[in-house]
């Protein structure tokens, strides 16, 4: 699936992602921001379960 949108930075060097995107994505309101040789990749974040260390 290749859709493509021209979308303007605004002068905060924000980038509305529209709507209808976002709900076709299942994005969240927090995403997590990649920077890819190829480009940005935007996505929900992946969340990793840590143990937690004993230090007693």
């Amino acid at each position: 699936m290749n859709i493509g949108i021209i979308k303007e930075i605004d002068s905060m060097g924000r980038i509305v992602i529209p709507k209808d995107y976002r709900e076709r994505l299942l994005l969240d309101k927090n995403v997590e921001v990649i920077l890819t040789k190829d480009g940005i990749l935007i996505r929900n974040p992946k969340y990793e379960l840590v143990e937690k260390e004993d230090n007693l």
